[in-house]
């Protein structure tokens, strides 16, 4: 039988938050100031005497200028990880508490991503799939529907990843293969997660027809949860509206957006969704006004309202993610065509940043287009 599960502290966290906290010459007094949690917490950490949260250690990693190391230690030793140890080296032992597992250290990669972005996890992530699909091959007849649904989750988010890093052909793979898993398990919000990600995909790729026909039918199942379903009526209308169709269409979408993701705020989210907050659907919606407001003053204005309120609600909790610096770029653009050049500049220098530091092609192209397309040579 494998051992039981337990809460693992990681002594090299508590090593690396000393060493980090000393070469910076900051007091357990000054960490816990700057994390917003008390001295103990601090003190405890260091001591190896509570295991950290993933959000704590992005906090810490951003006080101490840690670049993520300390997320990465949390998240490469989760709870339950002497089963996942043991399961992977037998992997006909896969049961219930394995997959509660992999959910687990999923959840902690999606949450180290928001903050060091899909540069630094892309190869474990990968490395953990090939374990999820050899014991997806392995799993017993009673537990294989639970090992397929989380197959599919990790599936999902090597996908998402593989887009934020130009890389086209393997999120077509990756994606390809998470909606047949998904599909199976019978998991209809993950299905329209896919679909929807698909539509991003052929947005990347300027096929606007197929980038709206996805987002469709993602949200045709009405069980799906109302967040996704408020994402892909707001990514439908991104598309009607980058490719030219009536302000009417576009603003139904918009509008049929905004009613949905109001009634999401009574729904729980899934654990692949948590991202959809008020804040995220402010900039999404901004980002359809601004492509209005190419030839609308007006709708620009809007658009620099939202963009601005929603990029400062994301601020804190995605600093570092790719997609964080996709939502600057749109700012960015609606700054200059309010003709606040100075901004725009900054806002894309800010972007830049963030592809430096999370290895993001695909978001270093856009910033240079952006520059390119604006005439902003002159970065800060």
């Amino acid at each position: 039988m494998p051992p039981r599960a337990r809460t693992i502290v990681d002594p090299r966290f508590a090593a690396e938050l000393r060493r980090l906290r000393e070469a910076r010459g900051m007091s357990l007094r000054q960490v816990a100031a700057v994390v917003n949690h008390g001295k103990s917490l601090v003190h405890q950490l260091e001591a190896g005497q509570t295991r950290p949260t993933v959000d704590v250690a992005a906090r810490l990693d951003e006080a101490l200028a840690a670049q993520g190391a300390l997320a990465r230690l949390v998240v490469d030793a989760p709870d339950g990880g002497a089963r996942l140890a043991y399961v992977t080296a037998h992997p006909r032992r896969v049961d219930h508490a394995t997959v509660r597992a992999l959910a687990g250290l999923l959840a902690g990669y999606r949450r180290l991503e928001d903050v060091v972005g899909s540069g630094p996890i892309m190869a474990p992530v990968r490395a953990h799939l090939d374990t999820v699909a050899c014991l997806l091959s392995e799993a017993r007849h009673d537990v294989r529907p639970s090992v397929l649904d989380v197959a599919a989750q990790w599936a999902q988010f090597a996908g998402w990843l593989s887009i934020a890093r130009g890389e086209e052909r393997a999120a077509t793979v990756w994606h390809a293969r998470a909606l047949g898993w998904a599909t199976e398990a019978g998991n209809s919000d993950l299905v329209a997660t896919v679909l929807s990600f698909q539509g991003h995909q052929a947005e990347l790729r300027c096929d606007l027809p197929a980038m709206v026909r996805l987002s469709r039918a993602a949200r045709r199942d009405r069980t799906v949860n109302a967040a996704l379903r408020a994402y892909c009526a707001g990514q439908e209308a991104r598309g009607l509206a980058m490719a030219g169709a009536g302000t009417s269409e576009v603003l139904a979408r918009l509008s049929e957006a905004s009613d949905v993701s109001a009634q999401a705020a009574e729904e729980p989210l899934s654990p692949w969704g948590y991202w959809y907050t008020p804040s995220f659907f402010a900039v999404q919606q901004g980002i359809v006004w601004r492509y209005l407001g190419e030839t609308d003053s007006r709708a620009n204005e809007r658009a620099l309202a939202l963009l601005t309120a929603g990029v400062a609600g994301l601020d804190e909790e995605a600093s570092g993610a790719d997609w964080h610096g996709h939502n600057l770029v749109h700012l960015a653009v609606a700054q200059a065509q309010d003709g606040e050049t100075t901004m725009a500049r900054e806002t894309l220098a800010t972007a830049d940043a963030i592809a430096t530091a999370a290895a993001s092609g695909q978001l270093s192209r856009e910033v240079a287009g952006a520059v390119h397309r604006l005439n902003l040579s002159a970065m800060p």
